[in-house]
């Protein structure tokens, strides 16, 4: 689990609204991550801290896998 800064959110050109968020890698040293607002709290605001975690998705690799599987054996059999 990490914790990122909501420095600021910005509307791109195409209307879309994006936070900038600032991930501390290093004392003093930040990671830009730019990231799509609706995919974060409703209530997020600039200024704002979040937890983040990354979790193994078995189900999606598993899947993933099997679709190339069955297109490597499609391409074999042309």
């Amino acid at each position: 689990m990490m914790r990122v800064f909501v420095d600021r959110i910005e509307t791109t050109d195409t209307g879309e609204q994006i936070a900038v968020l600032l991930v501390p890698v290093a004392e003093g040293d930040y990671l830009r991550w730019l990231c799509p607002l609706h995919w974060l709290p409703p209530d997020t605001r600039e200024g704002s801290w979040l937890r983040v975690e990354f979790t193994p998705d078995p189900d999606t690799g598993a899947q993933v896998r099997s679709e190339i599987e069955a297109l490597l054996r499609e391409l074999q059999e042309e």
